[in-house]
């Protein structure tokens, strides 16, 4: 019987592609636990419960970690520069554009300032 050429610590998707890398984690990652109830999880995470001192930091790191490379991704993924015809702004600002530059300005562009 030969050798299989399967090699377990080579990841089987590209990782320089988005792709490749998604579905790396999600072969990597077992996402039933997110509907497992209490009782099951506690018997498979029976070594958090010897490190209760540890939760709260825990807890806060992953929330911190969370917060500095996912908002900066949703920011570029999502566009941050919108348009709004000038018909649809409140009456004094419509008229303050239109006064300033007559009717040829058709849209407002903005950015949402996130």
């Amino acid at each position: 019987m030969a050798l299989s050429s399967f090699d377990i610590d080579a990841p089987r998707w590209d990782q320089s592609t988005f792709m490749g890398r998604m579905k790396h984690f999600f072969n990597i990652t077992d996402c039933r636990t997110a509907l497992l109830p209490d009782a099951r999880l506690d018997e498979k995470l029976k070594f958090m419960q010897r490190i209760t001192f540890l939760h709260g930091p825990i807890q806060v790191m992953m929330v911190g970690a969370i917060l500095i490379f996912m908002v900066p991704a949703a920011c570029s993924l999502f566009p941050q520069q919108c348009s709004l015809a000038v018909s649809k702004l409140e009456p004094e600002l419509r008229d303050s554009i239109v006064s300033k530059y007559g009717d040829d300005i058709k849209y407002v562009y903005f950015n949402k300032g996130l």
